[in-house]
């Protein structure tokens, strides 16, 4: 009877150590060179980024088709040229007015492409005087979506790692002192 409490004991602890790797590793393995993530393909044929913004904002437009001249926009302090990338795409960064831009007014935003298709997509104007609290996310940093996404995930997977381990010990122990082996 001993050796099959010691068998179940010996797969519990291997199953909280393949849990914590392997929640641990999937965030780090997703980008394991460190850099940055490669940006998304947009699910639009036409995209902005920042999609809204205050005056002044500096933004990139992607298109998936080749342009037959620049994005042009009433919000854009002048039309974008767009270059081609390396993934097949049709990139250029500009920068909206600083003035004359009415806050809240959706501004089209348009490329027409050499087989005669027009794209538009919209970016919106807000407020210059931030609202809320400051963007800060994990440790400090800021970023859109809350800061370092992958130092969240690793700081989580380790949290429930850390807390199964725990939870393991304490029922092992348990167990042991009030003589209940199964």
């Amino acid at each position: 009877m001993r050796t099959a409490h010691s068998r179940s004991r010996l797969a519990a602890a291997a199953a909280v150590l393949f849990l914590s790797l392997g929640l641990a590793a999937t965030p780090t393995l997703a980008h394991a060179d460190g850099g940055p993530s490669p940006s998304p393909t947009p699910s639009a044929p036409l995209s902005i980024s920042p999609s809204s913004g205050p005056p002044n904002t500096s933004v990139t437009v992607r298109a998936v088709c080749q342009p037959n001249g620049p994005a042009t926009s009433d919000a854009f302090q002048q039309s974008i040229t767009l270059q081609q990338s390396s993934n097949n795409q049709w990139v250029g960064t500009g920068r909206i007015k600083s003035s004359g831009l009415q806050v809240g007014k959706s501004y089209t935003v348009t490329v027409r492409c050499r087989d005669g298709v027009t794209l538009t997509t919209n970016f919106t104007v807000t407020s210059a005087t931030p609202t809320g609290g400051a963007a800060a996310g994990f440790g400090g940093g800021s970023g859109i979506g809350g800061g370092n996404s992958v130092a969240t995930a690793l700081t989580v997977g380790g949290g429930v790692a850390v807390a199964g381990t725990a939870g393991y010990l304490f029922l092992a122990r348990r167990r042991r002192t009030t003589g209940n082996h199964y």
